[in-house]
């Protein structure tokens, strides 16, 4: 990479060196609950999208289809088959809304079941037939059809050949392959604490991402030894990000759709707009206490120098990463 680009993502990026500390570190200590089991626990699949409920079915009103003939009803999501009755069949969806879990459960009804308590349904997947079909969603404030839209297709962490999840409650990373643990380090933050919400903010994002760069350097300008010799970056902001900044005024429709097309190709979004942008993981100018202030950086994920060489080499360009 040519000096003149380095020097861009220097000005515009998340490095600095570290500000006065005034507040407590990021506390470290074993939770009751470990957050990255919680973050990837639940048994059965996790949806990874949701389809328009009764696809092809002739209406009779919300959540209710009717047929010539009998006919499949398939499942609009990758679930768990909780029960099944004359109640209907009871399917248990997980989901990831951005980097936060969320679960809901739906009742089918008006149809034979073909079904059994317990069983795993895939997207699509037959859960009875009938002439008729139901469908309602337990606490769901919204249309089945405009929920089903809104989400086509979701991240499913678990899925991804390489993983990292950093906690921002434990001040911590976690690396799996394959969906085995390979690797656990202590990381920092940026210098203002809670989730990134625009440019300028000194925050680390929340937020689904995927490594979209690596650089060795050599690296210029007044910060270049804040990234410790290793540069990995995020692509920041995210679809879910993009959405939120268009409520806000921050970007407009066309600006938020471009990001959106980018960050579901794994590809960079936009490091210029409101939102901000630059963020990334990197090493530091000195090696940095554990039991000191890990308020460090503009914004991106500081690593120890200890660390930042093998974390280097174990996320790919298209990794998936998640901080929660």
């Amino acid at each position: 990479m040519v000096a003149a680009f380095f020097l861009g993502v220097l000005l515009a990026g998340c490095s600095s060196p570290p500000a006065q500390a005034t507040e407590a570190s990021v506390p470290v200590a074993a939770a009751e609950v470990d957050p990255f089991a919680a973050f990837l626990g639940g048994s059965g699949p996790v949806a990874d999208g949701f389809s328009a409920p009764l696809p092809g079915w002739t209406p009779c009103g919300e959540g209710c289809g009717e047929a010539p003939s009998a006919r499949a009803v398939r499942s609009w999501a990758a679930g768990v088959v909780e029960r099944t009755g004359p109640e209907g069949v009871v399917v248990h969806h997980r989901w990831y809304e951005n980097h936060e879990p969320r679960e809901l459960r739906v009742v089918w009804s008006g149809f034979e079941p073909a079904v059994a308590a317990g069983a795993s349904v895939e997207r699509g997947g037959v859960l009875g037939r009938g002439r008729t079909a139901r469908v309602a969603a337990e606490g769901l404030d919204e249309a089945l059809t405009a929920f089903a839209a809104a989400r086509p297709t979701l991240p499913v962490p678990q899925a991804e050949p390489v993983l990292a999840l950093v906690s921002h409650d434990l001040a911590q990373m976690r690396i799996y392959r394959e969906g085995a643990e390979v690797g656990r380090y202590e990381v920092g933050f940026g210098q203002a604490a809670g989730a990134k919400v625009r440019r300028g903010d000194n925050r680390s994002p929340k937020g689904v991402y995927y490594v979209v760069q690596h650089a060795t350097g050599p690296f210029s300008g007044a910060s270049a030894a804040y990234f410790g010799g290793y540069w990995m970056r995020l692509n920041y902001p995210n679809a879910w990000d993009a959405a939120r900044g268009a409520r806000a005024g921050l970007i407009d429709a066309a600006t938020q759709a471009r990001i959106t097309r980018a960050w579901a190709a794994r590809r960079e979004t936009s490091k210029s707009t409101a939102l901000g942008g630059g963020i990334g993981f990197h090493g530091w100018a000195y090696e940095w206490e554990d039991a000191g202030s890990r308020r460090l950086s503009w914004g991106c994920v500081v690593l120890h120098l200890r660390d930042v060489a093998e974390i280097y080499a174990a996320l790919p360009d298209g990794a998936m990463v998640v901080l929660f």
